[in-house]
């Protein structure tokens, strides 16, 4: 076995980069400190929006920002540099292992964190596209987020669903649309002139926002309005209740002991404990 001076410093170097790696201590400070460092720097992006406060700090927020963008350039170079040392070996080749590991979704916002630096170099003019984009960098706090492990989990897990609920609303929104600019387009023609602006209703009432801009005035457009609303709320309702069963579903699974899944001694629906056993089966 390889002494630890005798560990290339590559290879060392990918345990803190790599999520299969085990969570040592190192490996916790080193995700603290750059958590740390993205609530610092989001936090200055959105102080330095304030006029008054951009006046009287500008070295400091220019300060931060350089600090920030050298450490995550940094970052981003030294994770596609120990990219091929990764424990799932999906990276081993040198190059084709590195641009494939780049195409990756955190590489891509690890690439992002460092971009507004890039293109200020290159004379990027507005700035307001530069702060959006450093507002990014809130992004690579979800790498190593439970909580967001479980929403990706969950949104993998039910996506056949979710794009069947999405095709669902995408097709009231269209047909209720179309049927109000039908009703209310000759008595109003400067609210719902067209279909698309008639849909636009439709996203107001579907989501329930109603912010008054379309209200039907026909007895018809009434009615109509009243039916998008409930098959909104249901929607709506459906949906939510998607959600909360799959992030049970995924909390149940990555809570139940592993030897207790393996035999089977868990009920796939409520999550409770089977209570019968081999001896009764005998």
């Amino acid at each position: 076995m390889l002494q630890g001076s005798k560990i290339p410093l590559r290879h060392r170097l990918a345990d803190l980069f790599d999520d299969d790696a085990p969570r040592t201590l190192a490996v916790r400070l080193f995700n603290a400190a750059l958590a740390v460092l993205i609530i610092v720097n989001v936090a200055a992006v959105i102080l330095e929006s304030v006029d008054g406060l951009r006046v009287r700090y500008p070295l400091a927020f220019v300060g931060i920002e350089r600090v920030a963008t050298a450490i995550f350039a940094a970052e981003y170079i030294l994770r596609v540099w120990t990219s091929v040392d990764y424990r799932s070996g999906r990276f081993r080749n040198p190059l084709w292992g590195r641009l494939r590991y780049m195409r990756g979704f955190f590489p891509l916002v690890d690439l992002i964190a460092v971009l507004p630096a890039v293109l200020g170099f290159f004379g990027a003019a507005d700035l307001r596209v530069l702060r959006l984009l450093r507002l990014l960098r809130m992004i690579k706090l979800t790498r190593h987020s439970t909580v967001f492990g479980l929403l990706w989990a969950v949104l993998r897990e039910e996506s056949r669903a979710i794009a069947a609920l999405i095709f669902v609303l995408f097709l009231t929104l269209t047909v209720s649309g179309a049927l109000m600019y039908m009703i209310e387009g000759e008595v109003q023609p400067n609210v719902f002139s067209s279909i698309p602006a008639a849909m636009w209703w439709a996203i107001e009432t579907v989501t329930t926002v109603g912010y008054g801009d379309m209200v039907p005035v026909t007895f018809p457009g009434r009615v109509l309005g009243g039916i998008v609303s409930i098959v909104g709320i249901g929607t709506l309702a459906l949906f939510s209740g998607l959600i909360t069963a799959g992030y049970l579903n995924q909390l149940r699974l990555r809570r139940t002991p592993k030897h207790l899944a393996d035999d089977e001694s868990v009920c796939p629906h409520c999550g409770g404990l089977l209570r019968h056993s081999r001896a009764k089966a005998g």
